[in-house]
């Protein structure tokens, strides 16, 4: 199944934004701590590049701005 984000949930931590994303996949989300790290996924047997990933949310906002 390929994977799409559903929701972003942003928030801000002491040195950065950091994002968590809900998918249509029960389980898998997308984060980013908002420490200088990179973004990942948890949950899943999903191994997309950071690029990818970011992509994805990429696409999921600009779905809204429709």
């Amino acid at each position: 199944m390929a994977l799409e984000v559903t929701s972003v949930r942003y928030f801000e931590t002491r040195r950065g934004l950091g994002y968590q994303c809900k998918t249509n996949v029960n389980s898998v989300e997308i984060w980013n701590d908002g420490n200088g790290g990179a973004t990942y996924t948890t949950g899943g047997g999903y191994t997309l590049h950071e690029s990818d990933l970011e992509r994805l949310i990429d696409n999921y906002e600009f779905s809204l701005n429709k």
